[in-house]
């Protein structure tokens, strides 16, 4: 079929979907990294770069937008990280496309991890008043969200936190919503609360942790900017590789992490052996008989 014939198809069909007619052009289009973004415009626009040269580079130039991408942590006592980098992620993304987040929360994630914090948002640059939060009582009602808010050309992104591996995030659920962000251009972050590593449609893989927290302004002690280990650990677009990243308020955006320096200990006692006595066994009674 001619090429101008495959476009007005494409059009025509985008219209009768309901969907733009400039982004079902653009569905053909393929970039020097793979399959297509679903995305119109300039090159710089299909990606974000998060300010680490090393990341942006195994990225192709930045994290493509219009794209599925999954980001884990093994325990439940890691959400606080996974939810802090992909904020990052997320104020990155806003600062750019200018639109609000669709921010879905399944009941048992909710349960687990509490409600999205809104100062802790702003701190990281994200407006809380850009965030629409949807509650979920049920992975699939929370997949269901997922998929319709991909479908809203006036988001710039969605995101959805699922605990651990429900049954309805199969792999044919990740890649419906793989290609309905592909199709449309709105760009889906998958946190998966308390998850092994699963077969997934998404471009991207990233298992998410909390590191220590460099030094700041000069002081010895104290708090410093928050730090993640991201272990980019599967790609569609090439190389994977792990990094340690801090996020810089003052920048909006990451940076290599700090080194951390060690946490003083307290001195021992002087009137105190430095080693405890072994267990053993204290009896505060004779036995009878």
């Amino acid at each position: 079929m001619p090429q101008a014939d495959l476009h007005a198809l494409r059009r025509e069909i985008a219209i009768i979907e309901g969907r733009s007619p400039v982004l079902a052009e653009s569905d053909g289009l393929r970039t020097d990294d793979g399959p297509s973004l679903g995305f119109s415009g300039e090159a710089d626009s299909r990606r974000i770069a998060l300010g680490v040269a090393a990341l942006d580079e195994k990225l192709g130039g930045g994290l493509p937008l219009g794209a599925l991408h999954e980001f884990r942590c093994e325990e439940t006592r890691g959400t606080g990280a996974l939810t802090g980098f992909s904020a990052g992620i997320l104020a990155r993304i806003v600062a750019a496309k200018r639109r609000p987040v669709l921010w879905i929360e399944e009941e048992m994630a909710l349960s687990e991890a509490g409600l999205p914090f809104g100062p802790g948002f702003a701190r990281f640059g994200l407006d809380p008043g850009k965030l629409l939060v949807v509650r979920a009582r049920r992975p699939e009602e929370a997949l269901w969200a997922f998929e319709e808010g991909l479908r809203c050309t006036g988001l710039a992104a969605v995101l959805a936190v699922i605990r651990g591996a429900p049954r309805a995030l199969d792999l044919t659920a990740s890649r419906r919503l793989a290609l309905r962000a592909a199709s449309v251009g709105v760009t889906g972050l998958l946190l998966r609360q308390a998850g092994a590593a699963e077969g997934s449609a998404a471009l991207t893989r990233w298992r998410v942790s909390a590191l220590p927290a460099g030094t700041m302004h000069g002081f010895v002690e104290g708090v410093g900017r928050p730090a993640f280990r991201a272990e980019l650990e599967k790609s569609r677009l090439g190389p994977t590789g792990t990094f340690d990243l801090e996020w810089h308020h003052d920048r909006g955006s990451f940076a290599p992490a700090a080194a951390a320096d060690p946490v003083a200990r307290p001195s021992l006692p002087v009137d105190r052996p430095a080693d405890a006595p072994a267990v053993r066994e204290v009896v505060a009674f004779r036995k009878a008989g």
